[in-house]
Parts: C-alpha cells; sequence; structure tokens
C-alpha cells in the first residue's frame, strides 16, 4: 500500500533555466542538486510547502539532450501538474508579471505551461 507521495521525475531542455523559472516564479526551494559527471547528468530536486517534491533531469552539456524514450500519440505521460496555492490572484500577477501566457483563468482554478511545455494546473485548497 502507498504511504506518501515521493517526487515526479522530468527531463527537461534547459536545465538551468527551469529551476530558475520554477524558483523565482513559483517559489520552489532547491532541496538538493546532484551531477553525474560519467553519464554527463544533472538533478535537481524542488519542494514546495514540505509537500510537492519535483524531480529535474538534464544533460550537464547545454548543447545536448538527455537521451532517453519520448511519447508517440499511443503512450501515456503527464497531462498536468496540479498544484495549491494560497492566493489564486496574487500568484496569477506575479506569473503574468514573469511573461506567463495562461490558458485558462478561473476563480479556483488556472493553468499555464512552464518553460518546456509541460501543462501546471493552480487551485485553491
Amino acid at each position: 500500500m502507498i504511504k506518501s507521495f515521493d517526487h515526479v521525475a522530468i527531463t527537461v531542455k534547459e536545465f538551468d533555466k527551469t529551476i530558475e523559472w520554477y524558483v523565482n516564479n513559483l517559489g520552489f526551494t532547491v532541496q538538493r542538486m546532484v551531477e553525474n559527471k560519467e553519464r554527463g547528468t544533472r538533478l535537481a530536486f524542488l519542494e514546495a510547502g514540505g509537500q510537492a517534491m519535483l524531480e529535474f533531469f538534464g544533460s550537464m552539456d547545454p548543447n545536448k539532450t538527455v537521451e532517453g524514450p519520448t511519447l508517440t500519440r499511443e503512450e501515456t505521460g503527464i497531462k498536468h501538474i496540479s498544484f495549491f496555492v494560497d492566493d489564486m490572484d496574487e500568484m496569477c500577477q506575479r506569473l503574468k508579471k514573469a511573461g506567463v501566457e495562461f490558458t485558462s483563468i478561473r476563480p479556483t482554478r488556472a493553468v499555464f505551461k512552464d518553460p518546456n511545455g509541460i501543462v501546471l494546473e493552480l487551485r485553491l485548497p
């Protein structure tokens, strides 16, 4: 039986840009970073409110992408990642100032994409 949520691992194209974006725009903190020089990869574990954990996986060489499977129409993958926020209006205004374009904003839910095109959702508890 599952006890609790641990993390979601996401491969990204621009590692540094992604980490900076999540920290500056969504308020995540970097819990730890790991480099594997043999494989040429970097990992960053980010958390928010001690509950949500994202692991970003990228290449140490900004001109290379991390090799691995890609999703096709027949395969499954992440549809979106959802986060609870305390103040929807404040968070949406903050993101708009950072240049984020929303696909949907409602009083209790907002949807947009991160720099990698991953759909993110904000919700009120």
